[in-house]
């Protein structure tokens, strides 16, 4: 799974249901300033004969890829009102839609909440604490969250499912634009929502704040814990996490060879420059068989997982990812942020997952020491996620976060009413 950054003139849309938006203002943390050496690295003559050469190379990119027959043009978001989506409420826990700002765009989340008769039988005895959650790449929250999430709010922790910008029910534009640094923004504002009182005085105790991952988040919620710190974050919970770039490139060379590779690259460049001439998006299919042009691409037997039937996406949800995030593929790797975590982890990984290798995941957990967890269990990347919901299997994660956070110990909760059919395409 690679996220790789690209800078498109975005156009985002702002929503004129302002009533709707619970709007609290935050202080974002400081980022990181780039300093920028002021010695001539090249000479005038080598940056335009570079830039004649880049001009060319993405000139070509356009006019060639209109013979490309796998590249999908342009991508509009169905706003229809979704009935298998609509709040929940039982004798364990209620869900309700919540939305909160992240720079400037409104982002949509579930959020699950125990019920006084949850909170009664679990005796906390004190508000609930929460975890925020979010789904890997390309993905969003009605994609088999839902199971990981009521079994949570049955067990005395709230829950903030949210969808990034561009995905399920959020606004933004372009949609699908899998960018792992605006993925990052989104984290961050979600924990600072939270944390400044968004879910409401008394709902949960935003002192104690979980974050949890899988796949492409799982790497999400590495850095987010160790960027924000021990003050915002409490524990953290990364499935299958994606950790490192230069092992993901370095595999899709060896499974693709150069050409079907530069062929991906070709569609990337097209899709930026259409993003620099204001132009709809180019895309490429997220997940395909092996040949096809697309991010990821699985075996038959997973194929065959994720093309079950499935309940309709929220926002119109397609196989598609923006061709543009292929670009500058080492710029991000999670596992170089773990050494700056300072809270509890448990990771689990799959022994047979070839997208996320366990190799990495025990890697970053040496890195971390004695803080960190490991718990291995005999699935592929997809199945991972799909048999982790499973009662027995989410019981040491539930029990992992009440010991962290508070509160008893207790079995996982049954599985509530969506939990059968959020077995869907990465459910």
């Amino acid at each position: 799974i690679i996220s790789l950054h690209s800078c498109p003139i975005e156009r985002q849309h702002k929503t004129q249901s302002a009533d709707l938006v619970q709007r609290v203002t935050v202080a974002m943390p400081a980022r990181a300033q780039v300093i920028r050496s002021r010695k001539q690295l090249i000479s005038q003559r080598a940056a335009l004969i570079g830039a004649v050469v880049g001009g060319a190379v993405m000139g070509g990119a356009i006019m060639s890829l209109p013979w490309e027959d796998e590249v999908v043009y342009g991508m509009e978001r169905d706003t229809a009102v979704l009935e298998h989506l609509q709040p929940l409420s039982n004798e364990k826990y209620s869900r309700t839609t919540v939305y909160f700002d992240s720079h400037g765009v409104r982002c949509e989340a579930w959020f699950y909440e125990p019920s006084v008769q949850t909170r009664r039988e679990m005796d906390q005895g004190r508000v609930p604490p929460v975890v925020v959650m979010a789904h890997g790449l390309g993905s969003q929250k009605d994609m088999g969250l839902h199971p990981y999430a009521e079994q949570f709010a049955a067990s005395g922790l709230a829950v903030l499912a949210f969808d990034y910008r561009g995905f399920g029910g959020s606004d933004g534009w372009p949609r699908h634009d899998v960018n792992w640094r605006k993925h990052l923004e989104d984290w961050e504002a979600a924990v600072e929502w939270v944390r400044a009182g968004g879910l409401g005085t008394g709902r949960v105790d935003p002192a104690r704040l979980a974050l949890w991952g899988v796949s492409y988040s799982g790497g999400h919620v590495l850095c987010t814990a160790a960027s924000l710190g021990p003050d915002r974050v409490k524990v953290v919970v990364a499935n299958a996490p994606y950790l490192q770039a230069q092992r993901a490139v370095a595999q899709l060379i060896q499974e693709r060879g150069v050409l079907p590779l530069a062929r991906a690259l070709a569609a990337a460049m097209n899709d930026k420059v259409r993003g620099f001439l204001g132009l709809p998006p180019a895309y490429i299919k997220l997940i395909g068989r092996k040949g096809e042009l697309s991010l990821l691409q699985l075996s038959d037997e997973e194929m065959e997982q994720v093309q079950r039937p499935t309940p309709a996406r929220q926002g119109g949800w397609r196989n598609l990812t923006t061709a543009r995030m292929l670009l500058g593929a080492a710029a991000y790797s999670p596992i170089a942020m773990v050494d700056q975590i300072r809270v509890p982890v448990l990771v689990v990984a799959g022994t047979r997952d070839d997208v996320c290798p366990v190799e990495l995941a025990r890697e970053a957990v040496t890195r971390m020491g004695s803080k960190a967890r490991l718990i291995e269990r005999p699935h592929a990347h997809i199945e991972l996620h799909r048999h982790g919901a499973e009662p027995d299997n989410l019981k040491p994660v539930i029990e992992f976060l009440q010991e962290q956070l508070g509160g008893v110990v207790v079995d996982a909760a049954p599985a509530g009413l969506l939990a059968h059919t959020a077995e869907s395409q990465f459910g």
